[in-house]
């Protein structure tokens, strides 16, 4: 992961960061929850707040005086999903791979210097996993879904995320090595798939395929994420299913069907 870069518009940059505080785990809050977590000013946390409800992107309540997102927040991910062709016929194809094998199925793209989680299809919860909802972001060296975009990439894009990328230790197994992870990426190119053994969190294993729509380079993977380790019996029929889906969603995204 590179270094985060310096923003143009840092009051604009220190707004919009306030959003990124509610989820499962913060439904709502109040102003001064909020200036806690952003080190702002309460009385710029209570202009900023009072912006985004006029604009719909946070809604206040009346009874506890505390913000909750709003429905424009539902309607720009909406937009984002309808600009990228995702539509219902994905979910119910990664919902088909949940049912069937009782496991987490994701379909991500790749953003920057991290795998965004578009799709989330959960058949178990893993206590304090960073990857339980849509729009969260993985790290490309450590996932299977990062692998195989950082792997399906350019070459440009590779070389100058192994060579100014931060390979972070999120645990024992995480590849850190750059010669170590470009080989890896190499084995991915040539079996078709990703696998990550307990890389990114402890006790999680996840496989995952390139969605081969035509162009290049791949911009979606889908996966399967284990919580206990896949056998080769097991990744035969993953590989199996998850091509399957990669080809149905391919022909989605492409605009083909």
């Amino acid at each position: 992961m590179t270094a985060e870069p310096t923003p143009k518009v840092k009051s604009l940059y220190k707004a919009l960061h306030l959003l990124d505080y509610f989820d499962q785990d913060h439904p709502d809050a109040g102003v001064t929850e909020l200036a806690e977590y952003s080190g702002l000013l309460k009385s710029s946390v209570h202009n900023i707040l009072q912006t985004f409800e006029l604009c719909g992107y946070v809604t206040q309540s009346s009874e506890t005086s505390r913000y909750m997102l709003g429905g424009a927040a539902v309607s720009l991910f909406s937009r984002f999903k309808a600009t990228r062709k995702i539509d219902y016929r994905i979910t119910e194809y990664l919902q088909s791979l949940r049912d069937m094998f009782h496991k987490n199925v994701y379909f991500a793209a790749k953003e920057q210097d991290a795998a965004v989680y578009l799709c989330a299809e959960q058949s178990f919860n893993h206590t304090g996993s960073p990857l339980s909802k849509e729009g969260a972001h993985a790290p490309l060296h450590a996932t299977s879904l990062g692998k195989v975009l950082l792997g399906y990439s350019t070459v440009k894009e590779k070389e100058a995320f192994l060579r100014t990328g931060l390979l972070t230790a999120y645990t024992p197994q995480t590849i850190t090595d750059p010669d170590a992870l470009r080989a890896e990426l190499e084995r991915v190119i040539y079996d078709g798939y990703a696998t990550s053994a307990a890389e990114y969190q402890d006790g999680i294993y996840c496989i995952a395929v390139p969605v081969i729509d035509g162009y290049e380079p791949v911009h979606y993977a889908i996966g399967i994420g284990s919580d206990s380790p896949i056998s080769p019996y097991q990744r035969k029929q993953y590989l199996s299913e998850l091509r399957y889906v990669a080809k149905k969603v391919a022909s989605i995204v492409s605009g083909k069907w």
